[in-house]
């Protein structure tokens, strides 16, 4: 007897436990419809976004792949480990494949947009399982010339997510625990302005911060900044856990996409145990963590408190 109501007591805290892990405002949401009409709430960009379980596109080079390797229009999983409901969503927007993830941070929902499909073709976005732990597998292609063109798996590049740092990055099961002796990062973008950022960390964390910036066609309005300052310490812990969390050993050397005006970067970090990270970035957009790191450090500019460098 004792045994059986031991047995019911663990079944009914394995559903309770089951079921808080189904919690929050997208944890109600059962169909195509109200998926969409949540998608279409969240901005003016995506209010022509289409979310359809048959996955029906123009190219149908996408619309059998995605036969293929099963992937659904919506999931459920919990991505950023809060308790509460999260949706990885595949959808249409103006008759291009789309993927998106919407969290919901209990006060709020975030969107996660994939920014890197702008410049790349046909995501494959799916919820895997690390253990217990869930994870997003995400992949796209090169563009094709020609609608004719297969997508080939040359082109084809494949990331294993999780969500930490502010957004989602290369999961990574044993980060390292090192002091970075130097970290030098550079920018350079052209468009109707030249924009150029270079942030030099040192020892001590001490920062160095300059740009430059110009009209392309009046070079003479050029306005500067040279300035210095030592990282707070939520900074120091910030930048610190988010470059050990890089994986240097799985980046490459450099990294473009065929498109123009977009923004060169250039990064260097030392570590102490003497690995070398060396990228050359064009796009910006070589791997989630790298993004991730560009927005961290072009966030000191506000972040800190800088003093005009001392010449």
């Amino acid at each position: 007897m004792l045994k059986a109501y031991t047995v019911f007591i663990f079944l009914l805290l394995s559903s309770w436990s089951a079921t808080a892990q189904m919690q929050g405002k997208l944890a109600k949401l059962t169909s195509d419809a109200a998926v969409q009409q949540l998608v279409r709430s969240l901005d003016d960009y995506h209010k022509n976004f289409v979310v359809e379980s048959r996955l029906q596109f123009e190219d149908k080079r996408v619309q059998k792949l995605y036969k293929r390797e099963k992937i659904k229009a919506w999931e459920k999983a919990d991505v950023d480990g809060n308790g509460l409901t999260d949706l990885l969503i595949t959808g249409s927007h103006y008759g291009k494949s789309k993927v998106i993830c919407v969290l919901d941070m209990g006060d709020s929902l975030v969107l996660e947009r994939f920014r890197r499909q702008f410049y790349r073709y046909c995501p494959v976005a799916r919820i895997v399982y690390q253990g217990t732990q869930p994870l997003i597998a995400y992949s796209d292609y090169y563009k094709p010339f020609l609608i004719t063109e297969p997508l080939e798996k040359d082109g084809r590049q494949e990331f294993l997510l999780t969500y930490r740092f502010g957004g989602l990055i290369e999961y990574n099961p044993a980060p390292t625990n090192t002091r970075v002796d130097s970290l030098l990062y550079a920018s350079h973008f052209v468009y109707h302005e030249v924009e150029e950022i270079a942030i030099r960390i040192g020892p001590q964390d001490s920062v160095t911060y300059h740009s430059r910036e110009y009209p392309v066609l009046d070079k003479a309005k050029k306005k500067c900044e040279d300035l210095s300052t030592t990282l707070t310490s939520r900074a120091q812990q910030q930048l610190g856990e988010l470059v050990n969390y890089l994986q240097p050993d799985k980046l490459k050397r450099e990294y473009q996409v065929g498109y123009n005006h977009v923004p060169y970067i250039t990064l260097h970090i030392a570590y102490a145990d003497g690995r070398h990270l060396q990228v050359d970035d064009k796009g910006g957009i070589g791997s989630f963590g790298l993004t991730r790191l560009y927005k961290l450090l072009d966030s000191l500019h506000k972040t800190q408190t800088w003093a005009p460098t001392k010449k």
